[in-house]
């Protein structure tokens, strides 16, 4: 990267499953402390998990930095698609004011907290893997938080009310 010289990668991806290929290195990003190289590819824009890079070759080539290349802006838009792929569902909700310390604590960067309304509830829009987890996320807080959308997940909460109804009557 710093002779800003293509170089040839031997990779192993999340399956394990080994690649070669030649790239060209735009920069280093860190998310926690796992670093990521950030690098044209002949696929388009790519990145790959340092460690499991198994062997670098220098290829002497000169490496084409896009123009206006920005390394910040494009990991931020790295690091939003694949949030958006890991939390793919939305939720849009009202909650009590003493539910969002409680949210706040399960969904941390998950939970946006809006505006409050005239009721005292405060809109919330939440983020996660699939209307089940967030089902089951939600469930004990009971009638603090009125999920609007989407129905599917309205639909889940209702069967485990009706679950835990039967299994512990009033």
């Amino acid at each position: 990267m710093v002779n800003a010289r293509q170089v040839t990668l031997d990779y192993v991806d999340r399956q394990l499953e080994p690649s070669r290929r030649v790239v060209e290195p735009l920069g280093l990003a860190a998310k926690g402390s796992t670093w990521y190289l950030i690098a044209e590819t002949a696929a388009g824009l790519r990145t790959f998990r340092v460690d499991r890079v198994r062997e670098v070759e220098a290829t002497g080539e000169a490496v084409t930095r896009p123009d206006g290349f920005d390394l910040a802006e494009a990991w931020r838009n790295i690091s939003d698609e694949v949030e958006e792929r890991r939390m793919p569902v939305r939720v849009r909700a009202m909650a009590e004011a003493d539910a969002l310390p409680v949210l706040r604590y399960l969904f941390g960067p998950r939970v946006d907290i809006g505006p409050s309304g005239s009721d005292g509830r405060v809109e919330v829009g939440l983020r996660g893997h699939s209307v089940a987890s967030l089902a089951a996320e939600l469930g004990g807080l009971g009638a603090r938080l009125q999920v609007i959308d989407p129905p599917e997940l309205r639909r889940r909460l209702g069967e485990i009310g009706t679950e835990l109804s039967a299994l512990y009557p009033a």
